[in-house]
């Protein structure tokens, strides 16, 4: 069939990478979900994914949201554009591998003859193409996956976090893609594994991976019938739809985020049916939301929110650098990027610095919190490649600044070194001490926190309760973040999820065990 001029330019321009939707919404029908083929229009959260793809991405969404669908047709157009492409569809388990090779079947099938090549292989897990391509369907798991294979068109790994053996299967993976490849890591939340770590160094800036989470709130177009029939069955029992002023305090924040009364209407019945937990697993309204339960999270998230919320309306920030006077030069060197100071030091009031230690080399940060009497913040350090010596020099120049403070300092990692420093070098007296007992049964002071276990278990707690009652005041938001990702797991233990630090939480932890101690050292 010849094509006239304005057909060639048509498809010279949907050729060119940057209008893969345009190509998309131009040849590829899908199966809507009362059955009916129909062009693909793209929902906005689908046009944002395609817009913004990178080579490595991570999809953290709700339920739902037909990601599934658009990554398959962004194989096809991969696979057909480009001569001699290999994509790669894997699924968590045959079912869904079977589901999306249906999609897969029904999208190639959907494009007009005179772009569709003619097919080599067509089985049940692998179409093939006369121009040198194909899209291959897995399922994870499978001791030969990938094996011998080079991917230079999309990979997508599908519901990531219900796989087994992930982290394995995820290196094996990433070794048979391309330079020109991308992969698409999507899932549900599905608690603290591979896919959790991965999606939290991603947003965190330390690996190479793109974030992307979908929250159930903007998914309106592909839930508009069940919105509806949820209004229908509320309006049948109460008489009347729901009006805002019958919302509840999650309600009204969920309505703030954007969501409808329709959206609320709905999700009432879904918690009804379904359980709260289970539903801000399924359908976030946050990213956090997704991974936590609240038997995990030890700190309180509805405080945790309000206080993000008054920083925010507030608008509290550090103190600008050329407005503090009397900085000693070593703290000038870090200030902003580093250390942050709230408040500086009042003439004869008490402070307490908490410091968690760390190696300095670039892994978990060395932290400093200072609270005054009434348990304010007044300022923080967060830095991972001071090294001890470094580090006790910084402490004792913020210790110095803020009147001698009290100084607890954990004794883990490079905590030892540090507090060595600044006892036999620096002469610094003010810090606390603990009680042990040697094999004679005679008290041995020593300096600094010793943390295991038990005392671990007893610093968050307090520092819990602090928190919980108002007793302590939080002005950085990067200690609030940290303390959403706080979690007690099934072994007892306390700590970050992985992938997260909580170098802050343990710094404030350890401010607050000063605060209690109520001793005081005074010095020269």
């Amino acid at each position: 069939m010849a094509l006239s001029k304005e057909s060639k330019e048509k498809l010279a321009y949907l050729w060119k990478d940057e209008n893969k939707i345009d190509w998309i919404q131009t040849f590829i029908k899908i199966a809507n979900k009362e059955g009916d083929i129909v062009p693909f229009i793209l929902t906005p959260e689908q046009r944002y994914f395609v817009e913004n793809l990178d080579k490595d991405n991570i999809v953290l969404k709700s339920r739902q949201l037909g990601l599934s669908s658009v990554t398959v047709a962004l194989s096809i157009r991969a696979c057909i554009v480009n001569d001699n492409t290999t994509s790669v569809l894997i699924s968590h388990n045959q079912t869904s591998t079977n589901s999306i090779f249906d999609k897969l079947k029904q999208q190639f099938y959907s494009l007009p003859e005179f772009i569709r090549p003619d097919l080599l292989t067509n089985n049940r897990q692998e179409l093939s193409f006369t121009n040198g391509s194909k899209i291959t369907c897995m399922t994870a798991g499978n001791k030969d996956l990938l094996r011998g294979e080079t991917v230079n068109g999309v990979i997508h790994l599908s519901e990531f976090a219900f796989w087994k053996n992930s982290e394995k299967q995820m290196k094996a993976i990433s070794q048979a893609v391309s330079e020109s490849g991308i992969i698409v890591i999507e899932s549900t939340a599905n608690g603290f594994n591979k896919f959790s770590e991965t999606y939290y160094q991603a947003k965190n800036g330390e690996n190479t991976y793109k974030p992307f989470f979908f929250n159930w709130i903007k998914g309106k177009a592909l839930f508009k019938n069940q919105y509806k029939q949820a209004v229908d069955r509320y309006k049948a029992i109460h008489g009347e739809k729901l009006r805002y002023e019958n919302l509840d305090a999650d309600e009204i924040e969920l309505y703030d985020l954007g969501a409808s009364l329709e959206q609320i209407t709905w999700r009432r019945q879904k918690i009804a049916t379904d359980g709260l937990e289970t539903f801000k697993v399924e359908f976030p309204s946050t990213d956090d939301e997704c991974f936590l339960t609240t038997g995990q999270q030890l700190f309180d998230s509805k405080r945790i929110d309000n206080s993000i919320k008054a920083i925010i309306k507030d608008k509290i920030t550090y103190i600008a650098k050329d407005k503090i006077v009397g900085l000693p030069s070593i703290l000038q060197n870090l200030y902003s990027k580093s250390l942050q100071i709230f408040s500086t030091p009042k003439i004869g009031e008490k402070y307490y610095i908490g410091v968690d230690c760390s190696e300095g080399i670039g892994k978990d940060y060395s932290t400093a919190i200072v609270l005054n009497i009434d348990g304010e913040q007044v300022a923080q350090l967060k830095n991972n490649q001071l090294k001890p010596y470094q580090l006790a020099d910084v402490i004792d120049a913020l210790g110095r600044y803020y009147n001698k403070a009290l100084l607890t300092v954990e004794k883990a990692s490079g905590g030892h070194s540090v507090i060595m420093r600044l006892r036999q070098d620096k002469h610094y007296m003010n810090m606390t001490k603990y009680k042990t007992y040697d094999e004679f049964n005679r008290a041995i002071w020593k300096v600094g926190f010793d943390t295991n276990n038990k005392t671990k278990s007893i610093i968050v707690n307090d520092a819990r309760e602090w928190f919980e009652k108002g007793l302590v005041q939080i002005k950085s938001r990067d200690i609030l973040e940290e303390m959403k990702v706080f979690v007690s797991n099934d072994k007892g233990g306390m700590g970050a999820i992985s992938g997260q630090h909580d170098d802050l939480v343990m710094g404030l932890c350890l401010a607050i065990v000063g605060m209690k101690n109520g001793v005081w050292y005074p010095f020269a």
